[in-house]
């Protein structure tokens, strides 16, 4: 039969493991695994995001009419004029209307 000690050193080892495991920091909630292979039409875009620095692709996150999310290249030429017209659409649309 195990010992007292034995079985709260133990416990004490679970104790800590489970404080350890618990403690880490939480992951991003959203990351991008690839980029969309085509471009889209400017006239389907809605808005746009960047994905959090702690995620491995740095992505735009484009928002479609049809509330599709894409991640695409920000290298890309179309991503970057995107990204340009919605950042245009954004100072001309009132604040209320930017946070639906």
């Amino acid at each position: 039969m195990i010992s007292l000690r034995t079985a709260l050193l133990a416990a004490f080892i679970l104790g800590a493991s489970y404080q350890y495991a618990t403690a880490r920091p939480p992951s991003p909630v959203e990351c991008c695994f690839e980029y969309v292979t085509g471009a889209i039409q400017f006239n389907k875009l809605v808005d746009f995001y960047w994905t959090p620095s702690e995620c491995h692709l740095q992505a735009a996150v484009l928002e479609t009419v049809a509330n599709r999310k894409v991640c695409a290249d920000p290298s890309k030429p179309w991503v970057k004029r995107a990204i340009r017209l919605l950042q245009a659409k954004r100072k001309q649309t009132p604040l209320s209307e930017n946070h639906r």
